[in-house]
């Protein structure tokens, strides 16, 4: 049924379809825990504010108004949480990208956790994917995993910067994926257990007590490993 899914969906005549589905999932099925319910809060939430706000101000019916205001609620959300630039670039492949783009991006994000005046909320912070095989291509994508420490205050320290990080990569047109991880335990798994990832923070010198292999690579390695 994947295999179905996934050719419908590259398929250049359907790839339009990526729009609906991400709009509609925005990836909360797959997203850790605290993602999970950040997301989940954030439509409720916004769905309630339009509904009243149909339903009072413009004197709509209240079936309506729940469709109305669940549509402008979600909509807003995709906006706010989402990076456009993996739709157009890594899944509907319309546009393309290029390896020292992706770079660049990865080197800013890098230099902006560096640069925080206070970065203990993070536990810390990789990359995974095609680039730590040296795969990048024209419509490669740059996954980005941040492990926060438990506590709400560190959940919304790394909400905000979550955040910011995707609309940066919108405005620079690149596919940026980034998730909030309640655990490392959350972000191997998510990366299919790769075994090398790209460390972008570990100010407590810990990643190799998640990765037994030892093979963590720094964004110089793995730019020589990319061709660049």
């Amino acid at each position: 049924m994947n295999k179905i899914k996934d050719k419908i969906l590259g398929n250049i005549y359907f790839s339009w379809l990526q729009l609906f589905t991400n709009w509609l999932m925005q990836g909360i099925i797959y997203a850790d825990k605290s993602e999970k319910v950040y997301k989940i809060s954030f439509s409720v939430i916004f769905w309630i504010i339009f509904y009243l706000m149909f339903s009072l101000g413009f004197d709509i019916s209240i079936l309506n108004s729940l469709l109305f205001g669940f549509i402008f609620a979600h909509t807003l959300n995709w906006f706010v949480n989402c990076n456009f630039f993996v739709l157009f670039v890594h899944r509907m492949r319309w546009l393309k990208t290029s390896k020292t783009e992706l770079f660049n991006q990865l080197y800013d994000i890098q230099n902006r956790l560096q640069m925080m005046p206070n970065n203990d909320w993070i536990l810390y912070c990789v990359s995974h994917g095609g680039i730590c095989n040296g795969t990048l291509n024209s419509h490669s994508d740059i996954d980005v995993s941040i492990v926060r420490k438990p506590g709400f205050i560190n959940l919304i320290k790394a909400i905000i910067f979550y955040v910011k990080e995707k609309k940066i990569a919108d405005l620079n047109m690149v596919p940026l994926d980034i998730f909030i991880c309640d655990s490392a335990e959350n972000t191997i798994s998510r990366s299919n257990f790769q075994k090398n990832p790209i460390v972008l923070l570990d100010h407590n010198n810990i990643v190799d007590n998640f990765y037994k292999d030892k093979l963590k690579m720094s964004l110089d390695e793995a730019k020589k490993l990319n061709g660049i």
